[in-house]
């Protein structure tokens, strides 16, 4: 796997904290639809802020919005909430993060290019905000093979697919983010039969 992907996500969110030049609309220019394969995901009815982070005229980053009514005040103006946070990391025009929100407003899931071709390496899942899995496709060949569990947001097992047949042959169990054992499938049947304790 090329580490240095992995460092993405935390320069997108540094950069994503710059000031730049935002506009807001609720349409969907045909440019911008391209530029974003906006079709992955529904915008009608939400509203768009953009960012460009290093103003070269074309927008970086889009926060999509969802206007939500104050049912116990009918007059008051509605407010927004987050649904979705899109990124492009390299500037160059095609988004490469995605992050969703739940109805609260929490990080419910995660997307990522982590080779620039538009399609998503790794997603990470979130339970009200924390993180509980990642899946990972280490072989860019549209297949998860690498899976991450976390518990209160400590990493407690990894499950891999070694040979890339689509079935899990590897485990790494974790005490207290320590790794304490590793199991491997050498015969095919989809459970650890060899064991080795760290």
């Amino acid at each position: 796997m090329r580490l240095h992907h992995l460092l993405i996500p935390a320069a997108l969110f540094a950069l994503a904290a710059c000031a730049g030049a935002q506009t807001t609309d609720s349409g969907e220019p045909g440019r911008d639809r391209i530029l974003r394969g906006a079709d992955r995901y529904p915008n009608e009815g939400l509203i768009i802020v953009k960012a460009d982070l290093n103003r070269d005229n074309i927008p970086d980053v889009y926060t999509v919005y969802r206007e939500v009514a104050d049912e116990s005040d009918p007059k008051a103006p509605p407010t927004r909430k987050i649904v979705r946070k899109e990124v492009d990391v390299n500037f160059d025009g095609s988004i490469d993060i995605w992050r969703h929100y739940s109805e609260a407003e929490k990080l419910q899931r995660e997307e990522f290019d982590y080779n620039f071709d538009g399609r998503v390496d790794a997603v990470n899942t979130y339970d009200l905000g924390s993180l509980v899995k990642k899946e990972m496709d280490v072989e860019f060949d549209q297949a998860p093979d690498v899976f991450k569990f976390y518990k209160e947001g400590e990493l407690v097992r990894i499950e891999r697919d070694t040979d890339n047949n689509g079935e899990i042959d590897y485990w790494e169990f974790y005490e207290r983010g320590v790794l304490d054992r590793i199991g491997t499938d050498t015969t095919g049947d989809g459970k650890a039969d060899t064991w080795q304790n760290r």
